[in-house]
């Protein structure tokens, strides 16, 4: 079998992709894409060693796509996999849940990473200044090595203990009623004002096919991921939700383009020495 690692990730703000691909360019020889990709079909090539999982943190558990992609991949019991999950400062449940859900799938034990990022559920809270966000990044950067390398040796991650489950049901339905959204959906909420051109970059960016471009204008549907990539980083700053104050600004990776956010698939080579 090649040397090859493929890394799928989940990312809104562009987070969990930059540390996809930081990740990969160390590793070398990585393919990423989107976990969408895997939505019809969640079978892993044979060709990849290695299988990574990047993904953002969702009030304390695994985005719900991720979940449900995770249970029904399907690879090969000789290739290794990777976790790591990206959070504004606690990843809850997320490296546990998928883990548990992984680990019978393969021989091999799954590392798991917890990655600090700037925090970016803007209808929740306002981002970061700038000068935090460098600090997120300058940490991140290092951080994405450190992870290659242990990803490349294949040491065994020491598992972290999350609080216990009440407790973190009482944090999850709480911290909900602080951010005043409903933890499965927001739909209902955005909306947007006549700086609106019907670019369509939004309806691109809803990987999920929850964003319509009508001739009346942008529809949401019914099934919002709450990746927030449509109000981050529509290019007029049209999109609004009623939790979201006029001037709070939009927070995305400085390391992202949107071009990149449109894209579903990149492929990373990296040199060995850099690890």
């Amino acid at each position: 079998m090649a040397n090859k690692t493929i890394i799928y990730y989940y990312s809104g703000s562009g987070n969990s992709l930059s540390v996809a691909k930081h990740v990969g360019k160390q590793l070398g020889n990585t393919d990423i894409r989107s976990i969408y990709t895997l939505r019809e079909h969640a079978e892993v090539p044979a060709e990849y060693t290695r299988i990574g999982i990047v993904t953002a943190t969702w009030f304390v558990r695994p985005p719900r796509i991720v979940k449900e992609v995770c249970e029904k991949l399907s690879f090969s019991r000789k290739q290794k996999v990777f976790i790591i999950a990206t959070c504004g400062g606690y990843d809850g449940y997320v490296c546990i849940d998928l883990k548990a859900i992984l680990q019978p799938k393969t021989d091999f034990p799954v590392q798991t990473f917890m990655l600090p990022m700037p925090p970016n559920h803007i209808v929740g809270f306002s981002p970061l200044p700038d000068w935090a966000v460098r600090l997120y990044l300058r940490h991140e950067a290092k951080a994405s090595r450190r992870i290659a390398r242990q990803i490349r040796s294949g040491r065994p991650t020491k598992d972290r203990k999350g609080i216990n489950r009440p407790a973190l049901a009482w944090v999850s339905r709480n911290f909900n009623l602080l951010l005043g959204v409903d933890r499965d959906s927001v739909e209902g909420g955005f909306y947007t004002t006549d700086a609106c051109t019907k670019c369509g970059v939004c309806e691109k960016l809803c990987k999920n096919g929850n964003i319509r471009l009508t001739e009346d204008g942008v529809v949401w549907g019914h099934d919002c991921q709450q990746c927030m990539a449509c109000i981050m980083w529509c290019p007029n700053g049209a999109i609004r939700h009623p939790n979201v104050p006029e001037r709070r600004r939009r927070y995305h990776n400085p390391n992202i383009t949107l071009k990149e956010m449109l894209r579903s698939e990149f492929h990373v080579v990296g040199k060995s020495r850099e690890i």
